[in-house]
């Protein structure tokens, strides 16, 4: 069970993607320092193959790519607001 869904993801060829939760919280994360390991990461470092190949999960639970580079929303959130949301929380 997830404490937020994705209701909407957009990725950009600059490697960060705007993400809105469940409770409508927005918020961007760069994806580039992951991709920078290399390894399986290596194909996204292309920025339009970045962009086009995200998919949601269903039911907004998170964001896929190609060789299995699987998300959960609730990993996203953590990453995105590592400190938790001041005066939301």
């Amino acid at each position: 069970m997830t404490l937020f869904d994705l209701t909407d993801a957009v990725a950009h060829p600059d490697h960060t993607v705007t993400i809105t939760w469940s409770d409508s919280v927005v918020g961007v994360l760069d994806f580039l320092p992951i991709i920078d390991r290399g390894g399986w990461f290596t194909p996204l470092r292309d920025g339009d193959y970045f962009a086009s190949t995200m998919i949601m999960l269903p039911g907004g639970a998170g964001l896929t790519w190609p060789e299995e580079i699987d998300y959960t929303a609730d990993f996203l959130r953590q990453l995105a607001f590592p400190q938790g949301l001041t005066g939301r929380d």
